[in-house]
């Protein structure tokens, strides 16, 4: 019992000499404290939709809206959206990270091209910026999709 408590006492006076080095104190307010505090946000915020949205914002969340677009009107299986590069949509004054079409597919199921791709002149729908505003539109006329393609293209892609 004596023993316990002395290694207890021993302890503490080692971690207490620990954190009085400045490199120390820095860990330890860094890592440590800074764990705890993400720990005390994320306890009551354990839902997977909130924990998505969170981490990837707008990449996510325009993109679960789009694909909200397709789940009510039930086309989400033979759909092919053309979306254009995010500089787009940053030109146009809408937050837009937009992802890439495997980054899109893993968060809505929805099969997407980018204007550089082969597949991009498959594409039955497209995405584009309007007032500010997204707007979805079905692809009527191959040239038109030619044309929106031509246009797309000036803009980089970037991740």
């Amino acid at each position: 019992m004596k023993k316990s408590i002395v290694l207890t006492f021993i302890s503490i006076a080692l971690l207490y000499l620990f954190l009085q080095f400045p490199r120390n104190q820095k860990w330890f307010s860094e890592r440590i404290v800074s764990y705890w505090n993400d720990f005390t946000i994320q306890k009551n915020h354990r839902g997977i939709e909130e924990r998505k949205i969170k981490r990837w914002k707008s990449s996510y969340t325009v993109s679960k809206q789009i694909a909200g677009f397709f789940a009510r009107n039930g086309n989400m299986k033979n759909t092919l959206i053309l979306i254009p590069p995010a500089a787009y949509f940053t030109e146009k004054g809408i937050d837009y990270d937009v992802p890439e079409p495997a980054v899109f597919y893993y968060y809505t199921g929805l099969k997407t091209t980018w204007v550089n791709s082969q597949s991009a002149l498959n594409a039955n729908w497209l995405v584009i910026a309007n007032k500010r505003h997204y707007q979805i539109l079905p692809v009527i006329d191959k040239k038109v999709l030619i044309d929106t393609i031509n246009t797309f293209k000036k803009y980089p892609l970037g991740l």
